[in-house]
Parts: C-alpha cells; structure tokens; sequence
C-alpha cells in the first residue's frame, strides 16, 4: 500500500468512516504495535510509552524540516520523506490516542466496578393513627381512616379518596418520606398531585375540608399540580417560606442541605412570601431566597423539574451542587480532594435511570476530575 493510501486509510478510521474491513486491517496492526510495547506491563510503562510516542511525533517532524531546509536530497526525495513522515505521524497519533482510550476504559472500569444503581419508587407512609406503611410492599387498598380510603393504584401512586364528606378529619395528618435513593406521587384528596423528590417529606390532613386553606408542609423538594379551588387556597409550608396558590403547577427546593430555597413556576400564580417579603411569580419565573433575600429571575422550567422528568440537567452549575442532587438520588456520599476555591461548573444532561458511572463518566470528560467508587462512598480527586 503506497504512503498516500495509508495516510487516507488511517484519516477514514480516525473518522469512523473505515469500512470493517479497513477497521479490521487497522485493529490488527494497532494490536500488534500493543504487544511489541508490552501493554500488560506497569502503569509507569504505559506512561513511559505515551512520551516515546510523543518523542516520535517530534522526532519525524523535526526530521523532515531539517531535510528540506538543508536542501541536500532532490525535491522528489524531500517530498517523499515528507509524506512518509506525516503518514508516520498519524499513525503514531492514531496509535497514542487508541492507547490513551484504552488505557483510560481500564481505568474506569476498575474506579467504577462499585457502580451504584438508580434510584426507585420507594417510601413510607406514616397514617394519623401512628401506622407506617412500606410503599415497597403493600398494594391495593392500604386503610381506612374516618372517612378516607387511601389505596395504592396499579401504577404505584398513593391515593386518598373521600368518602364520607361528614366526616371531621381536619386534624388527621398524614406524612409520606422518601429516602435518599427514593422517589414517589401521591393524590391528595381534593385532587392535587404531588410528586416528591429523594430524601423529601409532605406532611398533609386526609382531606381539607372545613377549612378556609389548603395547608401542606414540605421539606426537600416536590412538584406540585394543585386541584383548582379559587374558594381554598393551596398553601405549602417549608422551613423559611410560604408558596400559596389557587390552582396550579410549581416545583419547590427547599432541601435543609442547600444554602437557598427555589420555586419554580410552569403555569398559573404563586405568591412567594418569606421573611416579610412577597413575590408574586409568572410561568417561567424562579424566586431564590438567600440571605434572607427575595429574588426573582427568568428560567428555562426544565432545568428545575429535570428530576421529575427522569433527567439530570446542568446549565454552569457548580460540582458541590450536583454532587448533593447524587448523594440524594443514589444515595451515596461523597468525599472531595479538591480546592474549595477551584472547582468546576458544568453544563450537560443524563438520564436519572442511568447507574452512577454515566453521570460521573459525563463530569470526567467535560473537567479535569476523577471520581473512585468504594461501595457508598465516593472520592472525587
């Protein structure tokens, strides 16, 4: 094969448009050159064979100026040399890269032959009467309680579903968790849908009747579609702040870990009060209390309901924030060997449903990061 046929051949394979054949002809000699080097030999040779490649690169290049500068073979010889070594070049890049790829799969797979699994549908339910109910194991009509039946449908969502409306059950406060690695929905009995995030809690009456508001309380994070009823208004309690509504949809973060609480409005009004202050949202409107400081900005909604939509999303989000949304779906914790006041932001999706090394493998090649799995316990270096 001429020197211009192999620098084409090796240009296709670089380019993933060799056909199998090629690709085969080329794995071949990779394989070889892999053997002659001692591909089984010590990380510090592998490393040492990475500079000699490099060395080559310089080398032939280097080569092939000086020739041509010193003008002492005919053009036809430089030129020749000249392709030769270019052609030589490229394999030898082509080469380091498969080797720097492989070695770098290896890697992986031995920092990652933990890998933890996604997240479930998994909580429990804590009933007014002091009974808690595995959501894991229990199916169908799961109590009776002055009035409400509370069941869990076909498709895993709790539901609560009046039955006698005679029935003075303002005082039945029911509370459904879910733990790290966990998330559910459940049907509150005027209809509102809740969905809750991992290592979150709702705290809600059997039913809201009799009462002039609609009151839950919240820790962590939910996603609400609330039952519209312009004569009850729907109000969710957390720690710091109120979110009350008529009818409609809303995410609110409010996890005791984050150094802030977000509400993220998708359709309807919500007024956001905290602190003495209050906001009143638009759809794709976020307010962030911080500081005891109220603040309102534009966003793109998915970014905040990325959990219930089965996603991680980042926009320049820093690495201590995504790693908190990990340690909560995955339940893991993590441990960081970086500078406190140097570490990456990222922007980029992944599935929720994906094990953890999809993620992690994600935020590798996008910083200059590695991650080790040791069971639970994760070391970011």
């Amino acid at each position: 094969m001429k020197t211009e046929q192999v620098k084409e051949l090796l240009k296709r394979y670089n380019d993933g448009q060799a056909s199998v054949k090629e690709a085969d002809a080329v794995n071949d000699w990779v394989e070889q050159e892999l053997e002659q080097t001692g591909w089984n030999k010590s990380e510090e040779d592998k490393l040492a064979f990475g500079i000699a490649l490099k060395l080559k690169i310089d080398a032939q290049i280097n080569l092939s100026s000086e020739k041509e500068a010193s003008g002492t073979n005919s053009l036809k010889v430089t030129r020749f040399r000249m392709i030769s070594a270019i052609a030589a070049a490229i394999a030898i890049v082509l080469l380091g890269t498969i080797v720097f790829w492989r070695m770098r799969n290896e890697d992986a797979s031995r920092r990652y032959a933990n890998d933890v699994a996604p997240g479930k549908n998994t909580a429990v339910l804590k009933l007014a009467n002091g009974q808690k109910i595995n959501l894991d194991e229990r199916n169908g009509t799961l109590d009776t309680l002055n009035g409400i039946k509370i069941e869990k449908a076909a498709n895993g969502v709790v539901v609560f579903t009046i039955l006698d409306r005679d029935a003075d059950t303002r005082n039945q406060k029911n509370t459904i968790e879910t733990p790290a690695g966990g998330k559910y929905q459940v049907v509150l009995a005027d209809g509102t849908k809740v969905w809750l995030n991992a290592a979150s809690s709702l705290t809600f009456p059997g039913e809201f009747g009799g009462q002039q508001k609609r009151i839950v309380s919240l820790t962590g994070e939910a996603y609400f579609e609330v039952a519209k009823d312009k004569t009850h208004p729907f109000l969710v309690e957390t720690a710091k702040q109120e979110v009350e509504v008529l009818g409609t949809h809303f995410n609110i973060n409010a996890y005791a870990n984050e150094a802030d609480i977000k509400t993220t409005l998708l359709e309807g009004s919500v007024q956001v009060s905290a602190s003495g202050q209050h906001e009143v949202l638009s759809p794709n409107q976020q307010s962030v209390f911080k500081n005891n400081a109220l603040k309102v900005s534009e966003i793109d909604p998915a970014l905040a309901t990325d959990w219930k939509n089965g996603e991680f999303r980042f926009k320049d989000e820093p690495l201590e924030s995504i790693l908190r949304k990990l340690s909560r779906w995955y339940g893991v914790r993590f441990v960081s060997e970086l500078n406190e006041n140097n570490t990456p932001s990222f922007t980029g999706s992944v599935s929720r449903f994906d094990n953890i090394s999809s993620v992690l493998t994600m935020l590798e090649e996008t910083g200059n990061i590695r991650f080790y799995i040791n069971n639970k316990v994760i070391t970011v270096k």
